[in-house]
C-alpha cells in the first residue's frame, strides 16, 4: 500500500473540521489496506482513520483477518511515523552503549533512571551488546523528580559512566547546560510511550517493555 499523501482528501479534512470548528491542522491521509479507509496525521494528534470523502474520523484498530495471524492495520504507519521521527535525533543527543563486534541491530530505549524495570535492563547491557545490539538511550523521566537526574545524566561530560551510576542508584550531579531532556519526552509521548523502558527498532517498530537479553536478541531477529 502506498503510503503517499492525498491532497484532496487533506483538504476535504481540513474543511469539515473547520465547518465543525475544530481547529486542527492535517499534516497527511494515506490510503491502508482497506478500501476508502485513510490513515491521517496531524499537528498535535493522535493518528486517526478517515474515510475517502473526509467526513469521518474513525479512532481505535482495524484489524485485517482471514489469514492465520490477525492484523492491525495501522502498525506499519505508526511504525514508518516512529522511524521518521527517531531518525531525526542526533546521535550526540543519546547516551550510546555500542554492539561488542558486528553491529547487527540498533534500538532506541526511552529511559528512566529511576525506573526498576529500566535499571533491570541496564544490568543485562554488556550482555545485549556482547550479542551485537547497539542501545540509544532518550531521555524520559517518568515524574517531575526524575527530570534533574536525567538533566544531571545529560549534562556530564562522561555521560556513560553517569548512566551507569544513575542505573545503581547513585544521585548524579551535574552542572546546568542546554540538553535534550525536555525534546526527547515530548518525542515519545508522540510516539506513544506511556512507561519505561519503552524500546523501538531502528524501523520504528515497538519491541517492548523490558525483555531479557535473550528474549529482546530474538524480538530483533538474532539468535
Amino acid at each position: 500500500v502506498s503510503k503517499v499523501s492525498d491532497p484532496e482528501i487533506v483538504k476535504s479534512l481540513q474543511s469539515n473540521l473547520q465547518a465543525s470548528c475544530i481547529e486542527e491542522t492535517i499534516l497527511s491521509a494515506s490510503p491502508t489496506d482497506m478500501e476508502y479507509i485513510y490513515w491521517v496525521t496531524g499537528e498535535g494528534l493522535p493518528p486517526f482513520f478517515a474515510d475517502k470523502a473526509g467526513k469521518y474520523i474513525i479512532q481505535g484498530q482495524i484489524i485485517a483477518i482471514g489469514e492465520p495471524t490477525p492484523i492491525d492495520i495501522s502498525a506499519a504507519f505508526i511504525a514508518d511515523s516512529a522511524q521518521q521521527a527517531l531518525k531525526t535525533v542526533d546521535k550526540k543527543d543519546m547516551v550510546i552503549y555500542p554492539a561488542k563486534g558486528e553491529t547487527k541491530s540498533v534500538l532506541y530505549a526511552f529511559t528512566d533512571a529511576d525506573c526498576g524495570y529500566c535499571r533491570k535492563m541496564h544490568e543485562e547491557m554488556a550482555d545485549i551488546n556482547a550479542r551485537g545490539i547497539e542501545v540509544r538511550y532518550l531521555a524520559w523521566p517518568r515524574s517531575q523528580e526524575s527530570v534533574p537526574k536525567m538533566e544531571a545524566i545529560w549534562c556530564s561530560e562522561d555521560r556513560n559512566a553517569a548512566m551507569d551510576q544513575a542505573k545503581m542508584g547513585a544521585d548524579v550531579q551535574g552542572p546546568s547546560c542546554d540538553n535534550p531532556v525536555q525534546q526527547q519526552v515530548e518525542l515519545g509521548a508522540a510516539l506513544g510511550v506511556r512507561g519505561t523502558p519503552a524500546v523501538f527498532t531502528q524501523t520504528g517498530e515497538q519491541v517492548g517493555g523490558y525483555l531479557p537479553a535473550a528474549e529482546l536478541a530474538r524480538a530483533v531477529g538474532i539468535n
